[in-house]
């Protein structure tokens, strides 16, 4: 009896804390509350805003309106016109529309990760959690890979929103450049990893930062007040230290960093190229993925 009982309990074991058990645990976890397709209808309402607003500025930058505008207005404005014409005005414009509404969507992918940890800890569920799966370490990667399915998705509607109304945007203004471009293709995915690597940011905020409204309004003050006050320091700095590398620095805040890697050239004057913006990413999400694992297996969660 004994020498069966020992194998069927170990391997009852193994099946409960089985990784992809795990996985499914914590998907469940979020799909049994209304935040991630309030996050989701969030995400597709600010897409469709920026698609409204890009729309609009690529229409103007294509056909500007001379009319009003002296003679330096107009050689300026059809100059900028020509640029945007060009192949790699193109590239831009498509790669700027298929990528549109990553601002807030990665906003969102982050506080859906932040959440996923530390409602947690506001519901004190941690302590049976762990008690449950006493491998920390599985347990914080199987919530790892649960957000970032869940930022995977949140990317699978916006760009799906952003290829139909790209391609009927492009055709409107007679615009031929192939959604298939490779820079434009190139654009989608890195997107894609920009969502994943916020959903990895939030989770670990929200084990650095337990408290549930704490860890939330960090996230919203990196992302958004962060931005802010990076732009202003590094201009003000360029006003006494006049070296355009300095504008560029601004790649430091993580935000900024997500919108340069995705954009195909410079997405503003004297701007880091893509590589520094997908090298700043990747260096906040192993950090912060890192201190997630490290806090977890050494934290009291009582």
């Amino acid at each position: 009896m004994t020498a069966l009982a020992s194998p069927t309990l170990a391997a009852a074991g193994d099946t409960h804390t089985s990784p992809g058990r795990l996985v499914r645990a914590e998907i469940l976890k979020i799909r049994t509350t209304s935040t991630w397709w309030l996050f989701s209808i969030g995400t597709v309402a600010f897409a469709g805003l920026a698609l409204l607003f890009n729309g609009f500025d690529h229409h103007y930058a294509l056909y500007p309106s001379l009319a009003g505008a002296d003679a330096g207005e107009r050689a300026h404005l059809l100059a900028d016109a020509a640029q945007a014409h060009s192949h790699a005005g193109l590239q831009a414009i498509a790669s700027d529309m298929m990528t549109a509404g990553q601002f807030f969507g990665v906003l969102f992918v982050m506080l859906l990760a932040i959440l996923v940890v530390t409602n947690e800890f506001f519901h004190q569920t941690a302590t049976a959690t762990f008690m449950t799966n006493p491998h920390r370490t599985a347990v914080i990667m199987a919530k790892l890979v649960a957000v970032t399915a869940f930022a995977v998705f949140f990317w699978l509607i916006t760009t799906v929103l952003d290829l139909v109304t790209t391609a009927i945007f492009l055709h409107s203004q007679h615009v031929s450049i192939s959604l298939a471009d490779w820079v434009v293709v190139r654009s989608v995915l890195l997107n894609l990893l920009a969502f994943a690597m916020w959903a990895i940011f939030g989770l670990g905020l929200g084990t650095l930062v337990r408290s549930q409204i704490g860890a939330v309004v960090t996230g919203m003050a990196v992302y958004l007040i962060g931005l802010a006050a990076v732009q202003v320091i590094f201009h003000l700095i360029y006003n006494f230290y006049h070296h355009d590398w300095v504008l560029g620095g601004t790649v430091i805040a993580p935000a900024v960093a997500s919108l340069v890697m995705t954009t195909p050239g410079r997405i503003y004057e004297h701007a880091a190229p893509q590589w520094l913006g997908l090298l700043v990413m990747i260096g906040y999400a192993v950090v912060l993925g890192g201190i997630g694992i490290i806090l977890a297996r050494r934290r009291d969660v009582t």
